[in-house]
């Protein structure tokens, strides 16, 4: 007894084993459009032009509704080449570390949403300490840093590119209008409104719009924010192994627009779909 009890404990540690490396290994996977695979030595768009749109795992798109290949639908595909330089978890410094890979593409457009991580690590030290390791940072992050990362970001592009650049606000950090995360989200996106003013840059209002829609439809999300971990590793879980869509995992968290506080639902990525689209469509 003890022998078969042993051996059912075995397989379904297997089993449980396998698809946590399943749902790990999905929500992870880079893009096949990243510019790193896409713009090699060889790379010619013919007559096309490149957009290129920079960001963290809200531009990623494999632990959210994918909003560039969102974008890329509205584009004429015989005209347009779009791709993703989303990485999971990033901040602003991250994103200034790996520019090289968006300049090599020679892009006609960049977009840029990056920030989240960083307001999300200022909301605590636990927060703060975590990104710091997680993220090979040389430093903790604060405002002023995610500043500079920016402004960097936003100069190299215009001095080694020929791309219109374009830097939307932040998602809001979860949906109660007048939560501290919140207001952390909007903080940075006064920062990003800031720096695109200074660079000469566009600006396209995402936390604006995400914010209207929010005041007029009355969220009601089901967990506390405290319990953001948990809310997003089981929205990986439910979408990966159990097929749900991200939609539903919003839904069922009782949010309107994100899935998790962070990520966004089909909703929310649209809402920056349009305004990327139309960006590009509008310098044509």
């Amino acid at each position: 007894m003890l022998k078969r009890t042993l051996l059912i404990l075995g397989c379904i540690a297997v089993v449980l084993g396998a698809l946590y490396g399943y749902g790990r290994y999905m929500a992870t996977r880079l893009p096949e459009n990243r510019p790193a695979l896409v713009c090699g030595k060889n790379f010619n768009p013919g007559n096309k032009k490149v957009v290129v749109c920079i960001g963290d795992s809200i531009t990623h798109g494999a632990v959210s509704e994918n909003y560039v290949d969102m974008t890329a639908a509205m584009l004429d595909s015989s005209r347009y080449i779009v791709l993703n330089a989303g990485i999971n978890s990033e901040l602003a410094y991250n994103a200034l570390v790996r520019l090289d890979e968006v300049i090599r593409c020679n892009p006609d457009y960049v977009t840029i949403l990056i920030g989240t991580n960083d307001a999300n690590a200022s909301l605590s030290e636990e927060n703060s300490a975590r990104y710091t390791r997680d993220m090979k940072l040389p430093r903790r992050p604060d405002k002023s840093w995610f500043r500079d990362n920016l402004v960097q970001i936003c100069r190299r592009l215009k001095k080694e590119t020929r791309a219109r650049i374009a830097l939307l606000s932040l998602p809001p950090i979860g949906e109660k209008l007048e939560s501290r995360e919140m207001r952390r989200s909007l903080d940075y996106s006064a920062v990003i409104n800031d720096v695109a003013a200074a660079e000469k840059t566009d600006y396209l209002p995402l936390g604006e719009t995400m914010i209207d829609y929010l005041s007029k439809h009355n969220p009601a999300p089901k967990h506390p924010f405290s319990d953001i971990d948990g809310v997003m590793y089981t929205g990986i879980f439910k979408h990966y192994i159990l097929r749900k869509s991200y939609d539903t995992v919003s839904r069922e968290n009782g949010f309107l627009l994100v899935t998790d506080f962070l990520h966004l639902n089909g909703t929310g990525a649209k809402m920056a779909a349009d305004l990327i689209a139309g960006f590009v469509k509008g310098g044509e």
